[in-house]
């Protein structure tokens, strides 16, 4: 009997255990991937524009990380440009300007890379509010342009003339009902002050970093029929 007894109570106590067992590696695997969502990136995406040209990407990242001449789709538009290190974490598209690079982007819901300024993909609104020092001003949600940032309101992240940072949002989590988030949506501007938007709370879907340029007469006017061409017709 206490033979059977003992191996009884061993039983239980070896159940028991395994289940503390499992619930703690339930634990560290929650604050992992917690962990894993909020993690900051360590690569620096003003690195890139140091590059200066295609020549420097390849010299710095190597031929077999560099894609060159190639059509990038962003949003609505079809660019060409050079993609850096396709097809992982450090994906990167590149551009130009008179053979020169004049801009680096990412895009989607993470990245290995982050801006000198603090902003990574996934960051949320409130966070781009306190890098910036101040609040700023998006367009509407719900179409092709949708919340991207108008003006950064003399904020930080306008930078300056050697500089800038142009940036987009998505709604991370459905935590607002369609009603207020039509108030928000929209070919209209909003003060990121916004109820509804402080509520969302949306997350950064792309980052660009530029180096502002003044376009030629020419190339001005091509901007101006483009834009031209993108409105929708007065009735």
């Amino acid at each position: 009997m206490l033979l059977s007894g003992s191996f009884a109570n061993f039983n239980y106590n070896s159940v028991t255990m395994k289940k503390i067992v499992l619930l703690l590696s339930l634990a560290v695997l929650a604050s992992c991937g917690s962990n894993a969502e909020v993690s900051v990136p360590t690569e620096n995406l003003n690195e890139v524009l140091t590059c200066t040209d295609a020549k420097g990407l390849i010299a710095k990242y190597g031929a077999k990380s560099v894609i060159l001449d190639t059509a990038i789709v962003s949003g609505d538009d079809t660019l060409k440009g050079a993609i850096i290190f396709p097809g992982t974490a450090k994906q990167a598209n590149v551009f130009f300007h008179e053979g020169k690079i004049s801009d680096v982007s990412i895009q989607g819901e993470s990245s290995a890379w982050k801006t000198a300024s603090g902003l990574y993909l996934g960051l949320p609104l409130q966070e781009v509010e306190k890098l910036n020092t101040k609040n700023f001003t998006i367009s509407g949600f719900g179409w092709a342009h949708g919340g991207s940032v108008v003006s950064w309101e003399g904020g930080k992240l306008a930078g300056d003339s050697t500089l800038t940072h142009l940036v987009s949002f998505r709604n991370k989590r459905q935590i607002i009902s369609v009603e207020e988030f039509n108030k928000v949506s929209g070919e209209a501007e909003f003060d990121v002050r916004h109820p509804a938007i402080q509520q969302m709370n949306p997350v950064l879907e792309q980052i660009t970093i530029l180096k502002p340029y003044i376009p030629s007469k020419e190339e001005g006017k091509g901007i101006a029929k483009k834009i031209e061409s993108s409105q929708m017709p007065v009735h």
